[in-house]
């Protein structure tokens, strides 16, 4: 291979050190994309490098030999020590988190007065919590349904815990008319609502006008059938619109503290998250 003495010295003008190949690989990265085909993940990895050190040059362009010569270093380096390629993967990794961890934090933080301080949203469990849970459910979801007896376990175990629940009908006319019911008998007949939550989530099938009724019947609340309280379609676009501004895609979705936790997990992640975070706030 080439020496990298012999490299055109006309081409670079150093301004406070020596030139080295590995820094001009660095300050040029730009241009070998360009010029020499080299990856963008070459790039990143060699500029993951501990011993390249900040760049103080300017080049104006590179020979083919030259090109030649710094993919060479690349290549011999990655060859030589193979954990560089694990070492620069595990920092690409780690910084793609740190920005996703941010997003998050910052979709928390501007969205959390339509969370927590909706007056009008239905919530079981602690009048005046320590913690607060919110909890995006749909009537006729499955997984919403398998995940409820473990939301009723955890205000058992952590009687601390409020929980709100948004209520987003996305599983067709079944959800809709459901919710309508649901929401409207909240704002109207509270003391009515869990008992005709929990039927309505523990009807095995999915819900219709007919299994509805039965369960109107059943709780008291058959003359709100039909006639949705005037503030409940704003409610639930409110809800809808809340979750794309967190980037939660389903049902059912779980925010408490900084966790978002989505999907049907196990109860005792559920608590497991839940004590991460009870502990936190100290």
């Amino acid at each position: 291979m080439k020496s990298v003495s012999k490299l055109d010295s006309q081409s670079i003008e150093s301004k406070s050190q020596k030139f080295s190949p590995l820094n001009l690989m660095q300050s040029r990265k730009l241009q070998f994309i360009a010029m020499s085909g080299i990856t963008a993940s070459a790039l990143f990895i060699a500029s993951q490098l501990s011993f390249i050190s900040p760049v103080h040059a300017e080049v104006t362009s590179l020979t083919a030999q030259q090109e030649q010569d710094v993919r060479a270093i690349i290549k011999d380096a990655l060859i030589n020590d193979p954990e560089l390629l694990k070492e620069a993967i595990i920092a690409l990794q780690t910084r793609e988190q740190m920005g996703a961890n941010s997003a998050k934090q910052t979709a928390l933080d501007d969205n959390y007065s339509a969370m927590y301080e909706t007056k009008s949203d239905p919530w079981k469990g602690a009048e005046n919590p320590e913690i607060t849970m919110v909890y995006f459910t749909d009537f006729n979801c499955p997984y919403c349904k398998k995940i409820e007896p473990s939301l009723n376990k955890l205000i058992e175990d952590f009687p601390q815990l409020k929980i709100i629940i948004k209520m987003v009908p996305l599983q067709g006319e079944g959800s809709e008319m459901a919710v309508e019911l649901a929401q409207t008998v909240w704002l109207n007949e509270p003391e009515k609502y869990i008992k005709l939550k929990d039927m309505l989530m523990s009807s095995p099938r999915r819900l219709d006008s007919a299994s509805i009724a039965k369960v109107a019947k059943l709780t008291d609340t058959e003359k709100w059938l039909g006639k949705p309280d005037e503030r409940v379609a704003k409610m639930v676009h409110e809800n809808i619109t809340l979750m794309r501004n967190l980037g939660i895609g389903g049902t059912p979705s779980m925010i408490f503290g900084d966790k978002v936790i989505p999907g049907l997990v196990p109860y005792d992640v559920l608590k497991e998250q839940l004590e991460e975070v009870i502990e936190a706030k100290g």
